[in-house]
């Protein structure tokens, strides 16, 4: 009776520990499919990027969607010089600009740090917003409340703040 007690117990942990197994392996895939559609567009904006213009080393790849939907890289040419470059997928408009047209993400975070010093930069994206290359700093607050801010490419002015979300 005891061995019977035994088998059942072992038997019972034997499936737990199953269903975890299986369980980890599925949220694993799902993930991995999750993200499938995203890498895809970093492949496909880093091939016409290095077939269309002087790119050659990718450093950062972007999204931004704020209505237009829009991947974006910074990169180097053969002889180092830097720049950004802007896709628009639903309309297959492209636009490459050189470092020297446009404000740095470096200068853009130091910019939002200097007036939101009780915010936490969540991320920064290069990307398209009513016509024109921008950068977008999401941000949290120490209260706990989010926002973003979305500064322009070629002087990092802001244009447009949403906060306290």
């Amino acid at each position: 009776m005891i061995q019977d007690d035994t088998r059942q117990t072992l038997k019972f942990i034997s499936w737990v520990i199953g269903i975890i197994v299986i369980a980890f392996v599925a949220s694993i895939l799902i993930f991995y499919y999750a993200g499938s559609r995203s890498r895809g567009n970093n492949q496909k904006i880093a091939e016409i990027a290095r077939t269309k213009t002087p790119i050659k080393n990718i450093q950062s790849y972007y999204h931004l969607d704020r209505g237009t939907s829009s991947y974006a890289i910074t990169g180097t040419g053969k002889k180092g010089k830097r720049y950004y470059f802007v896709y628009l997928p639903n309309s297959k408009k492209a636009y490459l600009y050189p470092a020297n047209k446009g404000v740095s993400e470096a200068y853009i975070k130091n910019k939002f740090k200097s007036s939101h010093s009780d915010a936490t930069i969540n991320h920064i994206n290069l990307g398209w917003y009513k016509g024109q290359a921008v950068w977008e700093v999401a941000y949290k607050k120490h209260n706990g409340n989010l926002g973003y801010t979305i500064y322009e490419f070629k002087d990092g002015n802001d244009i447009s703040e949403v906060d306290n979300l």
